[in-house]
């Protein structure tokens, strides 16, 4: 089945619906792995550190959900020029024998 359309190089085609996805889920794990790690420096510091470095994890934990939310939903960037189509060569022929 033969398309009408020109074809487009692969190299401008957008990532598949699956790798975004992949992608967005590893950024939302990470993120929420730091947020983790500030809640339980938050906790430790409270304890035997300086206080104020325990506020600034506990804000850290409290802040990052959101920022992973948002990072994690946040649509692909797409760009701002037309994909760059495949430019057909006419063919070349002989010249006519004599």
């Amino acid at each position: 089945m033969a398309s009408n359309s020109d074809p487009v190089l692969v190299t401008t085609a957008r990532k598949s619906p699956g790798q975004e996805r992949r992608e967005r889920e590893r950024r939302y794990l990470l993120t929420m792995g730091l947020r983790v790690l500030c809640f339980i420096a938050a906790i430790v510091l409270f304890a035997v550190g300086p206080r104020w470095a325990g506020f600034v994890a506990a804000v850290g934990s409290l802040v990052l959900p959101w920022v992973a939310v948002v990072a994690a939903n946040a649509a692909p960037k797409r760009s701002g020029s037309d994909p760059v189509l495949y430019a057909r060569e006419d063919p070349r022929e002989l010249p006519p024998s004599r």
